[in-house]
């Protein structure tokens, strides 16, 4: 369990990072978007998944374990907030493409042990 809040905890660091490079890239030239506050909230949360999953691979835990988590709990977060925050809609292939990432990601830790 420890594990799995790690993760989350640093990939919801990431995906939060990314939503606020977005909102720094909305109506602005690349220059604008690299200096705009959004940009650099979104680089101090990319350090903190850094910071987490150097001390978890240190720790020995496994990339393919890890990485898999990290794909289906990243996709959770930007789905949401590309929904709720940019209005983004997905389509039918898109959402069973997700569904089955999941349910990997599921079976692989539930058949790990």
């Amino acid at each position: 369990m420890f594990q799995i809040l790690l993760v989350v905890i640093a990939v919801v660091s990431v995906a939060i990072g990314d939503v606020f490079i977005k909102k720094a890239a909305q109506h602005a030239t690349f220059l604008e978007a690299t200096t705009d506050k959004w940009l650099l909230l979104g680089v101090l949360l990319y350090m903190v998944q850094i910071v987490l999953f150097t001390w978890m691979f240190v720790e020995g835990w496994n990339l393919s374990v890890v990485g898999s988590m990290q794909t289906v709990f990243y996709a959770a977060v930007v789905l949401g907030a590309g929904y709720f925050v940019f209005m983004e809609r997905l389509n039918t292939a898109q959402v069973i493409g997700i569904g089955l990432a999941f349910l990997g990601v599921v079976i692989t830790n539930v058949f790990s042990s």
